[in-house]
């Protein structure tokens, strides 16, 4: 009888243990779905960024360009 309720709580006790791991898991399983959705905008993000760099940069050496045209304004840069 000893052993038996031995037994039983050794049972209990990796029951418990192992709803506790089942629970750890789906919290981590639902930080692990966050992250990844937190990465995608992220990278969305980072390629609106980019594009708008992009843009200024080249709105810069067009307007660099125009300037350096015109004479007086070339005098001021020289």
């Amino acid at each position: 009888m000893v052993w038996g309720d031995l037994k039983t709580l050794s049972e209990e006790e990796r029951e418990s243990e192992l709803s506790i791991l089942r629970h750890s898991l789906g919290r981590l399983n639902r930080s692990q779905l966050a992250l990844k959705v937190e990465v995608k905008s992220l990278s969305s993000e980072n390629i609106k960024f980019r594009q708008r760099v992009h843009t200024l940069e080249t709105k810069l050496s067009d307007l660099i360009t125009k300037l350096s045209e015109n004479k007086k304004i070339k005098k001021l840069i020289e």
